[in-house]
């Protein structure tokens, strides 16, 4: 595994040649394969935008607690505020040092104020998640051509059923308990994640003899990581990374603040290992299961 995270311009994948879209194809493949993590640039969202929804997501972080737990997470839908310490990705380690607000399938809940803070974070939040939806098919649509698939092989599969937006708030701070976290060690359970970062720092990923190296933010780049259900459609030849956030109260004089996108199948597709992926040398080496039953499992392991 590459100790260096690769930075790619995503330009090329609205080209009308195929073959400049298989040109990028190649360098999200290799990237996919070696690192499991990328940066990309020009991915089709302004700069602005993610400014203002941070700015959007700052301000409900910044509210009293008896207000932010009006919107108190409900875990049937997978939407609402999870306070200070109320999971821990890594179970081994002290309850992680960050406060979110989960939006699962935006459009299906748009209707529903109740569940939303403000009209205007229910539209921020809306808009974002379709910018969000686009990128995450031309990413997908690039691992197709890569793995010899038709273009919307993946795309098909994510209609925004299982697709996340998260808010996340790791609040300045100190460590209170000995190997406590931002965000503990984990993979992330879906086919790909989208993470935009402030510029506070933090993020770390594992290599391949568990050495840590730090994923610092670049201005208007957005980290992309491959998951667990793509490692297990490609057996394994996409890696789905450890990686981690720290709590750094010296560094991160305001705390941190990110957004994730967490693009997963629909609940009934059945992630199977692609023939392409599978020889004598490398026999497939998971069942099939549903995206359902796969994020169901994950989830509430952490809570």
């Amino acid at each position: 595994m590459s100790s260096s995270i690769p930075l790619i311009d995503f330009s090329g994948i609205l080209s009308d040649s195929i073959s400049e879209r298989k040109a990028l194809a190649e360098e999200v493949d290799r990237s996919a394969k070696e690192v499991g993590f990328m940066y990309i640039t020009n991915c089709g969202i302004a700069p602005e935008t993610v400014k203002a929804v941070m700015s959007t997501a700052h301000r409900f972080f910044g509210m009293d607690s008896e207000t932010k737990n009006g919107f108190m997470f409900d875990q049937a839908l997978n939407f609402g505020y999870h306070g200070m310490g109320k999971e821990a990705l890594d179970p081994s380690k002290p309850a992680d040092q960050k406060e979110t607000f989960t939006m699962r399938n935006v459009s299906n809940f748009y209707s529903q104020s109740e569940l939303w803070p403000s009209f205007h974070y229910r539209q921020v939040a809306c808009d974002f998640f379709a910018d969000c939806q686009r990128l995450a098919d031309r990413m997908m649509s690039a691992f197709a051509l890569a793995l010899d698939l038709p273009e919307s092989f993946f795309t098909n599969k994510h209609t925004g059923i299982l697709q996340t937006l998260r808010f996340l708030h790791y609040p300045k701070t100190t460590v209170e308990s000995s190997g406590q976290l931002g965000a503990g060690a984990h993979t992330d359970y879906g086919t790909l994640t989208l993470l935009f970062q402030d510029q506070s720092g933090g993020l770390e990923i594992q290599d391949s003899e568990g050495n840590w190296i730090p994923a610092p933010p670049i201005e208007s780049a957005v980290v992309i990581n491959s998951g667990d259900l793509l490692a297990r459609w490609t057996n394994d030849v996409y890696r789905s990374t450890p990686h981690r956030v720290q709590v750094r109260p010296a560094d991160a004089t305001n705390g941190r603040l990110s957004i994730a996108f967490f693009s997963d199948p629909d609940p009934e597709v059945l992630v199977e290992t692609l023939p392409s992926c599978v020889s004598e040398e490398s026999p497939s080496k998971y069942p099939p299961i549903t995206a359902n039953d796969h994020i169901l499992e994950k989830i509430a392991a952490t809570n």
